[in-house]
C-alpha cells in the first residue's frame, strides 16, 4: 500500500476546517487556537527549548513543546517560528545517541538501550518532520532523518527486543517506533510494530481500565492513541487493525474516577493560580490533581467504540479543558503527568462529536472495575464520594502499586477527608515510604509488639504490610503470560436506593500470619458511612488501623478523642468513631502530595504534616477481630450534632433527625443488616461464600 501524501497528523480538509473556523469565529476552534498561538510563541520568545523557569531537563518537554509549534507552523507559516523550529530540531538532531538514551540515571550500557525519553524524542522530531518539513534543507531533512532512525527508532527497539514484560513502558517505547516509522513511511516496519501495537494494548484490563494507576493507564493509552493517530489520516488500513476499544472502553473507569474541579489552595505561593484544577482518585502512582490528556479525550470521541463511550470522553474534555484552554504547567504535560491538551487537540475538534455527563450516559453511582478500583456516590454531582482500593481480578499490566489494598479516599462537600498520599519524584528517598500500606488508609499489624515499650516505638515493630511488588506479566513467544494476581478478592458490590455495599478480601496480599482481611463499607445517604473490618490471623497479632487526614494546605482542624476523630477542612467535616479495643495515638507527620515531578522538591511535592496519620492501635494482639468504625459526614458547623450510640451489636449514628444503624448480626461479619431512623432495613448476607445486599419488607 502506497502512503497518501496527506500529513500523519493533520490533513487538508482538517486544516481547512481549522482556518475556517477562525475566520467564522467558531468558538472552542478559536479559544484553542489562541491558547497554542500563545504558548508557542512564549516559547519562541526564549530562542530555545527551555525557557527560563523551567524545571525540568530538556528531554521532559520536548514533544509538547515541538509538535505544538509544528503544528502552527502548519496552521500559520511564519519565519520566525521556522527558524526557532529549524534550530531547536537540528540541535536535538545532532544531539549524542548517549543523551537521546536519556538522563543519567538509566542506564547506558553499550550498545545503548532506549528510555521513556527516547521515544519522547521520536515524537518530537517525527511532528516536526511531518508538519513543518519545509522549514529545512534537503540536507537537514536526511539529518533528522538519520537521527530519528540510529538515535531513535534503533534504541527504542532495543529495549523492546531485551524486555518481556507488559506494561506502560513498553507501549512508550513501541509509539516512539511506530509513530517514527509512519513519518518515515517505513513500510515493513510499520507492519512489524502494528503487531507490537496490538500486544501493548493487552496491558489493559478486560473492561479498559488498568493496573497500574489512572495517571499510568492515561500514559499508555497516550502512547497508542498517538500511534494510531500517526496511521488513521495516510495508512487507514493499517490503522484499521488497531483495537481503539482496548482502552477506549476504559473511560467509564476515567469518568468514575473523577471527582471534581476547584482552585488548589495553598500557603501563598500562588503557582497554582486561581482556575479549577481536577482532582481524581489517586490509586497506586498517580496525582490527586489528575484529568485525562486533552488529545486523549478528543481521539476517543471521535475513535471510541461506543457511542457512550465517545460521549463521556467528550464531556470530559468539555469539563475539564473547555474553559481552561491556558492552564499549565504545559512543560508536564506528559511526561510528568500533568497532563494538558496538545497538538492533536485542533484536528480532532473538527471532527462531530456529542459530550455527556456520566449521569446522561447511565453510569452507575456504585461501580467496580476489574483492576479493584471500586467508587460509591450518594448522586453524580452530589456531596459525598467514597473511592476504594478493593476487590479485583487479575493484572493484566502491573506495577507502580502500593500497598493500599483496602484502603479508601472519603471525599464530602468537594473536600479530601481522608486521602491517598500520591507520590512524587521517585528518586525521593521518601517514595518507599508514600508507597507503603502505613501511610494509607487500610489496617497494618504488629508481630512483635510485646517487647516495645514507648507509644513511639510501635511503629519501628516488626511491622507486616502488604506485598505491592508483583511479578511482571512477561511476553512468552510474543503472547501474554496469565494474569497477576494481586491477592484481592471481591466479596460484593451492590446499591439499592440510598444504600450502597462493597466489600474486599485481601488477606493472601498481607501473607502470613494474616488469614482473612475483609473490610465491608456501608453507606447511607451521603451522611453515613461504616467501615467494618473482620481479621483473622493464624497467631497473635496486634493490629493498627491508620488514617490519613488531608493538611496539604494546612487548614485541617483536627480534634481527638479517645474514641473519636473528628476532622474540618473549610465547609466540610467528618466524625469518625474507633468501635474496637485500640488506643489512639499523636499523629504522624506524613506526607500528601498534589502533583507528580520528574525533579524533587518542586511544586506539588508535599510537605511534612500535610498529611496526618492518625493511628489507633491494639491495646493486646489477638488472633481473631470484627471492628466496626462508624464515620458521620456533614456541614462543619453542623457536625457536632452527630452522636453514637453501641448497644451491644448495635451501632447508631444520628444528629436527631436523620438516624442509621449498623446491626453485625454475628461475630464473623456474615450477615450485617443497616436500618433507616424509618425502620426501612437492608442485609448483607453471606451464603455459601456469595454476599448479597438485600431490602427486607417492611412491616408496619
Amino acid at each position: 500500500m502506497l502512503r497518501n501524501e496527506a500529513s500523519c497528523f493533520l490533513t487538508d480538509t482538517e486544516r481547512t476546517r481549522i482556518l475556517t473556523g477562525l475566520q467564522n469565529g467558531e468558538p472552542l476552534v478559536s479559544r484553542f487556537y489562541a491558547a497554542l498561538h500563545k504558548r508557542v510563541y512564549e516559547r519562541v520568545a526564549t530562542k530555545g527549548l527551555l525557557g527560563p523557569g523551567a524545571t525540568v531537563a530538556w528531554y521532559y518537554p520536548a514533544a509538547e513543546y515541538l509538535s505544538d509549534a509544528a503544528m502552527l507552523y502548519a496552521l500559520e507559516p511564519d519565519e520566525g517560528l521556522a527558524n526557532w523550529l529549524r534550530t531547536v530540531t537540528l540541535d536535538i538532531a545532532r544531539t549524542s545517541a548517549y543523551d537521546w538514551a536519556g538522563p543519567a540515571f538509566r542506564d547506558h550500557l553499550e550498545p545503548l538501550t532506549g528510555h521513556l525519553e527516547t521515544a519522547h524524542l521520536c515524537w518530537a522530531l517525527s511532528a516536526v518532520y511531518d508538519l513543518a518539513r519545509d522549514v529545512f534543507s534537503e540536507s537537514e531533512q536526511a539529518e533528522v532523518r538519520q537521527a530519528l532512525t540510529e538515535k531513535g527508532i534503533i534504541l527504542c527497539r532495543r529495549w523492546i527486543d531485551k524486555n518481556t514484560h507488559l506494561a506502560n513502558w513498553r507501549g512508550i517505547l513501541m509509539s516512539g517506533v511506530l509513530v517514527a516509522a509512519a513519518v518515515l513511511n517505513e513500510q515493513e516496519l510499520i507492519d512489524q510494530y502494528v503487531s507490537e501495537w496490538q500486544r501493548c494494548a493487552l496491558a489493559f484490563q478486560p473492561d479498559g481500565s488498568y493496573g497500574e494507576s489512572l495517571q499510568y493507564g492515561n500514559y499508555l493509552a497516550f502512547a497508542l492513541m498517538l500511534a494510531y493517530e500517526s496511521l488513521s489520516r495516510t495508512y487507514p488500513e493499517k490503522a484499521a487493525l488497531l483495537d481503539v476499544g482496548t482502552y477506549g472502553k476504559g473511560i467509564r473507569w476515567v469518568a468514575s474516577s473523577m471527582f471534581y474541579a476547584k482552585p488548589l489552595a495553598e500557603n501563598g505561593s500562588g503557582f497554582w493560580g486561581t482556575e479549577p484544577r481536577a482532582r481524581a482518585a489517586n490509586f497506586n502512582d498517580s496525582a490527586a490533581l489528575f484529568r485525562p490528556s486533552g488529545d486523549l479525550l478528543l481521539h476517543l470521541a471521535v475513535h471510541a467504540g461506543t457511542d457512550d463511550e465517545k460521549q463521556l470522553a467528550r464531556g470530559l474534555f468539555a469539563s475539564y479543558y473547555e474553559t481552561v484552554p491556558t492552564q499549565g504547567p504545559h512543560e508536564l504535560a506528559t511526561f510528568g503527568m500533568h497532563n494538558d491538551w496538545g497538538f492533536l487537540t485542533l484536528p480532532l475538534l473538527t471532527h462531530d462529536s456529542k459530550a455527556a455527563s456520566p449521569q446522561e450516559v447511565g453510569l452507575p453511582l456504585t461501580t467496580a472495575f476489574s483492576n479493584g478500583h471500586t467508587f460509591m456516590r450518594d448522586a453524580w454531582d452530589g456531596k459525598t464520594i467514597v473511592a476504594i482500593n478493593g476487590g479485583g481480578e487479575g493484572l493484566h499490566g502491573p506495577g507502580h502499586l502500593h500497598g493500599d489494598l483496602n484502603s479508601f479516599i472519603l471525599v464530602h462537600k468537594r473536600e479530601r477527608l481522608l486521602v491517598d498520599p500520591g507520590h512524587s519524584c521517585y528518586r525521593n528517598l521518601i517514595h518507599g515510604l508514600e508507597s507503603s500500606t502505613q501511610t494509607h488508609n487500610t489496617c497494618t499489624f504488629l508481630v512483635e509488639a510485646e517487647t516495645l515499650g514507648l507509644q513511639e516505638d510501635k511503629a519501628k515493630a516488626t511491622m507486616l504490610e502488604q506485598k505491592s511488588v508483583l511479578p511482571r506479566r512477561l511476553l512468552i513467544n510474543g503472547v501474554p503470560g496469565p494474569a497477576v494476581d494481586r491477592g484481592n478478592r471481591r466479596l460484593i458490590v451492590a446499591h439499592d436506593e440510598p444504600v450502597s455495599v462493597v466489600g474486599s478480601e485481601i488477606g493472601n496480599a498481607c501473607g502470613a500470619p494474616i488469614d482473612t482481611f475483609s473490610r465491608f463499607w456501608l453507606m447511607a445517604g451521603s451522611n453515613v458511612l461504616f467501615v467494618i473490618d473482620r481479621i483473622e490471623a493464624s497467631q497473635p497479632v496486634t493490629t493498627v488501623w491508620n488514617w490519613l487526614v488531608n493538611n496539604r494546605d494546612g487548614q485541617a482542624q483536627v480534634d481527638t478523642q479517645p474514641t473519636c476523630l473528628t476532622v474540618r477542612r473549610n465547609e466540610a467535616g467528618m466524625k469518625l468513631f474507633h468501635c474496637g479495643n485500640g488506643k489512639i495515638g499523636h499523629p504522624v507527620y506524613g506526607y500528601v502530595h498534589d502533583a507528580y515531578h520528574v525533579q524533587p522538591n518542586q511544586y506539588g511535592e508535599g510537605k511534612p504534616g500535610s498529611g496526618l496519620l492518625y493511628r489507633w492501635t491494639e491495646t493486646a494482639p489477638a488472633t481473631t477481630r470484627t471492628v466496626v468504625h462508624a464515620i458521620a459526614l456533614d456541614d462543619a458547623i453542623t457536625l457536632e450534632r452527630w452522636a453514637l450510640t453501641v448497644d451491644k451489636n448495635a451501632f447508631t449514628l444520628s444528629n436527631g433527625q436523620k438516624k442509621w444503624t449498623l446491626i453485625v448480626q454475628d461475630d464473623e461479619a456474615h450477615q450485617l443488616s443497616l436500618v433507616s431512623g424509618h425502620g426501612r432495613r437492608w442485609d448483607v448476607l453471606n451464603e455459601s461464600g456469595h454476599y448479597s445486599l438485600k431490602r427486607m419488607p417492611d412491616h408496619g
